[in-house]
């Protein structure tokens, strides 16, 4: 999976970037855990609605938070044309959590913008149909669980709604961008890639449609100890998680792991 990753780096590292679009968009999407699991506990539900627990599935709401702040901070995207649809429209948190995931790093209040429910979701991509032009560009950024039934590929929102691979077609058909850029991190995306490619349209998945999507797991492509899931502070601190595919696509393309570490290959 890694090796694959760092083959897509360089058409989304040109994409973010793009210069001749007027205006730039993004809407960065979180989804929910797996709901077809009856016997998923609640304990361990990444977030529960409830804000609770300091290592269950948090990488969900980590990797949206870096994601947020590298276009913000490090493409040169305006901060109100980021929409950040997560969870119940708050950001996650917990008792003793490193400033470096709070907004409060950067000196807001939040950085959640909407709610992650279908019904947001749907709201918020009419919104910038009516918004964007045909010289802007729109990055579309989905973190969730998701896989293939009789209907097609879909992601979950956060209300558990399956969002299929038609739906988030017509969603970005009916906007007139110069160009749009897809990248989805859920299990079996690949399956998305038909209905969204276009002359106008890259799309990047985290892995195939029959394949699955996981948390970083700190080794090396070939074997070997690699820390992804960054200890804050080191050695006797909390553990902040990723997504696999996340990761290495938020470190290639800020130049910078997320504690902030350069590593020269």
């Amino acid at each position: 999976m890694k090796k694959n990753i760092f083959t897509t780096v360089v058409m989304l590292i040109i994409a973010l970037s793009i210069t001749n679009a007027q205006e730039k968009y993004a809407i960065l999407i979180t989804g929910e855990y797996n709901p077809d699991n009856i016997s998923f506990p609640s304990s361990e539900q990444w977030n529960n609605g409830n804000l609770s627990g300091s290592e269950v599935f948090d990488e969900f709401w980590n990797d949206t938070y870096l994601m947020w702040e590298m276009l913000v901070y490090k493409k040169d995207y305006e901060d109100e044309k980021v929409h950040v649809l997560f969870a119940d429209n708050i950001d996650f948190t917990f008792p003793n959590q490193d400033i470096r995931y709070k907004a409060a790093l950067h000196g807001l209040s939040k950085i959640s913008d909407d709610f992650g429910t279908y019904s947001s979701i749907n709201s918020k991509f009419s919104e910038l149909a009516n918004t964007i032009t045909e010289n802007d560009f729109l990055f579309v950024w989905v973190m969730s669980h998701g896989g293939t039934d009789a209907q097609g590929s879909y992601f979950y929102s956060y209300d558990a709604h399956k969002i299929y691979d038609t739906q988030l077609a017509s969603w970005l058909n009916h906007i007139d961008a110069y160009k749009k850029t897809v990248f989805l991190s859920t299990p079996g995306s690949g399956g998305f890639t038909d209905e969204l490619e276009g002359e106008r349209t890259i799309v990047i998945t985290s892995s195939g449609e029959g394949e699955g999507a996981s948390r970083a797991d700190n080794e090396a492509p070939g074997g070997g100890l690699f820390i992804e899931n960054e200890v804050i502070p080191p050695v006797t601190g909390i553990t902040y998680n990723h997504g696999e595919a996340n990761y290495h696509l938020y470190s290639s393309l800020a130049g910078e792991t997320p504690d902030f570490q350069t590593i020269n290959n």
